[in-house]
């Protein structure tokens, strides 16, 4: 590619209309279009390609010399392309971010109420112009629906949404976000993915109230039983023997991006707006657990953002004792059963919180019901008799905590256990 003197350049190809009478007599001489030699002659295109430059010396109109003389540089065409590349790629990355600047700030769309969600969306909707190419707005009372068109570079696709125009700070939407900060679904599927059947239907029936239409689908590995839950289908995982989760969701790349925007303000939320036992409830049932054999509360967390924000404020609802390198732990048995447990969806994991905060004979866990109806069986047997039994490596957690509460007692030494004459009738598996 040859840049030449734009003086030069104009001549020469003026040069060539006049010669050749006009611009489509060129085309033909050329064998580029009529309106790339236009192009060139108004300088609209400041470089030459060295085969045009090859052709106008063998039609005479100038020649090598002069060429030569006026002659500023010469680089190859990729070059220019890169650098062309590059320039629009920084424009538009400039332009990006003079729109996502004008987003509003998190204080400026929540007050103790409500979130106003169209009031972000009315910003943020100027980032989507970069990929669609059409975009209708219709307001109605509770909610706003949104049109528009997607060309993927293969087809053009049309879409409808509806979003609500504002959410409520109540405990449904605390819960939700805690939930959803722990088992997102991926991409633009906005919604959970889990195996509990309470949540899955608390997860539909709360998207459904903000009027999103969802699908139940069911990833699973291939030689896996399909789990007695409904779902709308089925994405089989090759090479995965075992496994499975069903995602409810609704595919909304903007309210996936509305509650990402949201996961980034979560200090400012905790602190001003979130239901804290609510939002603390939905993310333990989503990667909570409860530990019977250290008598401990469990948030699995390895986001080293969110580790210092989740200690700051599990510790301003006092559950908070330590972090262990992957989990938040709280040892506080009265906390969590008075501000957790009435808040979470998930009956196995309240069942067996009752039954370490109160030792409840109605919710004892399996592996304990195991260990009771052998030793129903087998009064006065020995830990280590039990845990060969039962084939386990160990069970002086699970007789500790049955101990503990009066379910078992124990005698002679080795020591020797057997149930309590108070609780000999209690049912077990």
């Amino acid at each position: 590619m040859f840049e030449l003197k734009s003086t030069f350049q104009k001549k020469i190809f003026e040069k060539l209309v006049s010669n050749f009478g006009n611009s489509k007599n060129v085309e033909s001489a050329l064998k580029i279009p009529a309106s790339s030699i236009r192009g060139y002659k108004n300088l609209y295109f400041k470089n030459v390609p060295e085969a045009i430059i090859k052709k106008i010396i063998q039609l005479k109109i100038v020649d090598e010399k002069e060429v030569e003389e006026n002659t500023l540089g010469k680089k190859e065409k990729s070059e220019i392309i890169r650098s062309s590349l590059d320039k629009g790629i920084e424009a538009t990355r400039k332009k990006f971010k003079e729109k996502k600047e004008k987003i509003p700030k998190i204080e400026e769309i929540v007050n103790k109420k409500k979130i106003d969600f169209m009031k972000w969306f009315l910003e943020y909707k100027d980032l989507l112009n970069f990929g669609l190419r059409e975009l209708n707005i219709k307001e109605n009372k509770n909610y706003l629906e949104v049109r528009y068109i997607n060309f993927n570079g293969k087809e053009v696709k049309k879409f409808k949404k509806i979003f609500p125009k504002k959410y409520l700070w109540d405990k449904d939407f605390s819960y939700f976000f805690g939930l959803w900060c722990g088992d997102k679904s991926g991409g633009k599927r906005f919604g959970v993915i889990n195996q509990n059947k309470d949540i899955l239907n608390f997860t539909e029936k709360f998207l459904n109230r903000n009027f999103q239409e969802v699908e139940r689908v069911l990833y699973i590995g291939e030689k896996v039983k399909e789990p007695p839950i409904k779902f709308d289908k089925k994405v089989l995982i090759k090479g995965k023997e075992k496994g499975w989760a069903i995602s409810v969701h609704t595919i909304n790349g903007i309210l996936s991006s509305f509650f990402h925007y949201l996961l980034k303000n979560i200090d400012y939320l905790l602190e001003n707006n979130l239901n804290k036992n609510a939002f603390f409830a939905g993310l333990f049932d989503a990667e909570g657990n409860v530990s019977l054999y250290n008598k401990s509360f469990r948030w699995a967390c390895k986001n080293e953002s969110l580790i210092p924000i989740y200690s700051k404020f599990l510790k301003k609802i006092n559950l908070y004792d330590r972090y262990d390198g992957s989990c938040l732990i709280s040892y506080n048995k009265k906390g969590f059963f008075e501000k957790i447990v009435p808040l979470l969806k998930n009956k196995e994991k309240v069942n067996s919180s009752y039954f370490l905060c109160n030792g409840d004979k109605e919710k004892i866990p399996k592996e304990f019901k195991r260990v009771l109806n052998y030793l129903r069986k087998n009064p006065l047997s020995t830990q280590k008799e039990i845990a060969k039994a039962l084939k386990k490596t160990k069970v002086y957690s699970e007789l500790g905590l049955l101990k503990e509460f009066n379910f078992i007692i124990s005698e002679s030494y080795p020591l020797r256990f057997k149930l309590n004459k108070e609780i000999k009738n209690i049912s077990g598996e």
